[in-house]
């Protein structure tokens, strides 16, 4: 007997993904009459979730090609769970509170003498760890504006600066849908491409720091507090340092969106009934 030729057999724990996708679907509406709004992608996601562990005995690539193959075009599948599990990370990390920390972290190491080449610094790392260069900017470019009112240097300055760091930051971020669909499309390793990435754009981004420097006049950062919690930084770099020790980037998303849950819920900066909808 060939090992195409056995038959798998039935088992009644088969089907706990469709009860996980059932209950969260009906036991969260029901209850609440419809208060709290579900995302379809949250039960989606879980039962995904729950049906990968049930499959322990393969490898995960194994495991996320056959659920590809059973949507459709294996690549193209696989991007579109990368493309929601990225926007899930995205959504958790701000509603955590993520996103306001790790700016306020940089805002509050800055030096006088580097406050426009440090907004770069700042959008750069942020635009890498959200993978959007769009919502690094939304983020950043409040506090530009303000630093540029309270030290006196130019807005066009500061805001170019954040544009050029979720730019460059963007271009090297690993959850990037533009990285995702090359990588996929073209069947390229992930760490190559941020390694190879890297060496063409470094040489531009530390000419650019240092133009930043030497054009930006003197000030600094506005006196104030700016606040930051150690613990609200590490899902970013929990997502930087297990993507570039080569972990799945689906492995990498899960990892960052149920820490920032974690996180977020665990400090108080999120209502753990607000948490379905952040993801979504």
């Amino acid at each position: 007997m060939t090992a195409n030729s056995v038959q798998t057999q039935p088992r009644l724990s088969g089907l706990l993904p469709v009860a996980i996708l059932l209950a969260l679907f009906l036991g969260v509406g029901i209850p609440l009459h419809g208060r709290v709004a579900l995302p379809a992608i949250v039960p989606f996601l879980a039962a995904l979730g729950v049906a990968f562990l049930q499959c322990r005995h393969r490898p995960f690539p194994e495991r996320l090609n056959v659920v590809a193959r059973a949507m459709g075009q294996t690549d193209v599948m696989v991007m579109c769970l990368v493309f929601l599990l990225a926007g899930a990370f995205a959504g958790a990390a701000e509603a955590a509170g993520c996103v306001t920390s790790t700016v306020n972290f940089g805002l509050s190491v800055l030096p006088a003498w580097a406050t426009v080449a440090g907004l770069f610094v700042i959008a750069s790392f942020a635009s890498t760890a959200m993978g959007t260069s769009v919502g690094t900017i939304t983020a950043i470019a409040p506090i530009a504006v303000g630093i540029a009112e309270a030290t006196g240097m130019g807005a066009p300055l500061c805001l170019g600066a954040v544009v050029c760091g979720a730019m460059f930051g963007d271009n090297l971020s690993i959850i990037s849908d533009t990285t995702i669909a090359a990588t996929r499309t073209q069947g390229c390793d992930m760490r190559a491409k941020f390694r190879e990435n890297l060496r063409l754009v470094l040489p531009a981004a530390l000419l650019t720091v240092a133009l930043f420097v030497a054009v930006a006049p003197g000030g600094g950062v506005p006196a104030g507090a700016h606040p930051f919690s150690v613990p609200l930084l590490l899902p970013y770099l929990a997502v930087l340092v297990t993507a570039l020790c080569g972990m799945n980037v689906v492995l990498v998303l899960a990892l960052g969106t149920l820490l920032s849950l974690g996180v977020g819920i665990g400090m108080g900066e999120l209502p753990a009934a607000e948490a379905f909808r952040a993801v979504g």
